[in-house]
């Protein structure tokens, strides 16, 4: 078992979770990286995975096969499923085919909205004769993506949402949040754009839900940053709030969509690969699928996303640890250090869990694993001035000047999250399963990430400029290498 899922031959892409009566349908995109190397996202379909819990999963296998080179669905996208009123299974998908001349405008691919049904969540037929393409007046025809259907109980009809472009809008700003509209899931009327912020290119799955009497509008970009962002408003008709720290993860945990309740939900997205499997790769387009639990706050409006219960339990086991005081002073559970000072201990296990909970009166603190005894080496989570971030070192190989270390790059920037810089008592929880890193901060935040070194060595708390004190501090192992 992972704390990750991963189908064993091929990777994940987009997430499309449906929930009903305590389980989760996590259909996902099944990406077997096998056409061209290098090239992401091709014959690509749903395949499905359920689980109660975030953590235990039950492969059911593919959902929507592929058609031929024929029809619009070469390849199966992401979209939406929804529970109709005459009880069966509405699967809304999006269908490309970059192969036929048939499905291009202009010489150039287009995207097209298909449907599935059937009984039950597991079984779903495609039906070849519905296909929804953009308008050509309201929208771009090239962009036409990720529907999302729910029904509107004030106008009583079916919406959907898709990732779209407003036509004639710019090319940097122009994304919007598309919108059609239906009495019976069969017949589509385009409607104005949902929400046009003139802030990306285009905005990914798209999804909305209601959570403490207000309505969240969840999705994804990758203009300015590769990001999951939300708003949040007391109507579907906005305006629509942006909040503090807009985002759910980094950049390595992309395109999330969630399901479940009024009172609780899961965030499932998937954490990229890198290149090579080396931290110096680049991203890569599919990965492992994650999840977290995605709670709203009542008084402030903002969505909160933390460690899910199972996930939590399965570092069952905690270990007795032998520490040792780097550049500093440990005194009455405090650490102190005028530079940097840590209290290191070691770790062996490739998973595990560090849990803390501190006040902290100084310029920086944070953790580091895979370390050696003189902070040369390993990575770094650091906490300072409202940011946590990641950290590695080496950096890169030097080259041939002192200098060239990367240190104009201060940390893995697109890991980075914001919160109140004022806070000053944290409650972390690291977990490293392999080449996953996932931090919890003050169950509130989450950056889930990949990492493929350091796998031995020392870990610990560090201080910068002061000091920090420690109300508990806790190794826990999940017992697999043992």
């Amino acid at each position: 078992m992972s704390i990750s899922y991963k189908p064993s031959d091929a990777y994940v892409g987009d997430v499309i979770p449906f929930y009903e009566n305590g389980r989760y349908y996590a259909y996902y995109l099944h990406d077997p990286r096998k056409r061209n190397s290098g090239i992401y996202a091709e014959d690509t379909t749903w395949y499905l995975v359920e689980t109660s819990d975030g953590l235990n999963y039950e492969d059911k296998g593919c959902i929507l096969p592929t058609g031929d080179e024929t029809t619009p669905y070469l390849n199966n996208y992401t979209g939406s499923v929804i529970k109709h009123t005459d009880g069966r299974y509405y699967a809304f998908f999006t269908a490309f085919n970059d192969l036929n001349e048939k499905y291009r405008v202009n010489g150039k691919s287009v995207q097209s909205v298909m449907m599935a049904s059937g009984e039950t969540p597991e079984k779903l037929e495609i039906n070849k004769d519905f296909r929804l393409v953009a308008d050509d007046r309201i929208y771009e025809v090239y962009d036409w993506r990720d529907p999302f259907v729910f029904f509107n109980e004030e106008e009583n009809l079916y919406w959907m949402l898709l990732c779209a472009r407003h036509k004639g809008s710019g090319y940097h700003r122009g994304g919007c949040i598309g919108l059609c509209k239906s009495k019976d899931l069969k017949i589509w009327e385009y409607a104005e754009p949902f929400y046009e912020p003139g802030m990306y290119i285009t905005m990914e799955c798209p999804e909305v839900f209601r959570m403490k009497g207000r309505w969240y509008l969840v999705f994804s970009t990758f203009s300015d940053r590769f990001l999951t962002h939300y708003r949040f408003s007391d109507t579907l008709s906005g305006p629509w709030v942006i909040p503090y720290e807009d985002s759910l993860d980094c950049r390595s945990d992309y395109a999330i969509k969630t399901a479940g309740t009024e009172d609780e939900r899961i965030a499932f997205g998937w954490i990229s690969t890198k290149l090579g499997e080396r931290d110096e790769g680049p991203w890569e387009w599919g990965g492992t699928m994650i999840a977290h639990r995605l709670t709203a706050d009542e008084k402030s409006g903002e969505l909160k996303v933390s460690i899910l219960d199972a996930l939590d339990e399965y570092f069952s086991e905690h270990a007795e640890v032998e520490t040792k005081i780097v550049n500093g002073n440990f005194d009455d559970d405090t650490l102190y250090s005028p530079g940097m000072g840590a209290l290191l201990h070691e770790v062996k296990e490739k998973e595990f869990m560090i849990e803390l909970e501190a006040d902290v009166s100084c310029r920086e603190f944070g953790l580091f694993i895979g370390s050696d005894e003189k902070l040369e080496e390993g990575y770094q989570i650091r906490v300072s001035n409202g940011t946590l971030s990641l950290d590695r070192w080496p950096r890169k190989e030097q080259g041939i000047y002192q200098w060239q270390i990367d240190g104009d790059i201060p940390f893995a920037i697109e890991t980075v999250r914001y919160f109140d810089p004022s806070q000053k008592h944290f409650q972390i929880k690291l977990i490293r399963s392999d080449d996953v890193l996932i931090v919890y901060l003050n169950d509130s935040f989450v950056m889930s990430t990949r990492v493929y070194g350091h796998y031995s060595g020392l870990a610990g708390l560090y201080t910068v400029g002061g000091s920090i004190h420690l109300n508990s501090y806790r190794l826990r192992l999940s017992g697999k290498d043992r």
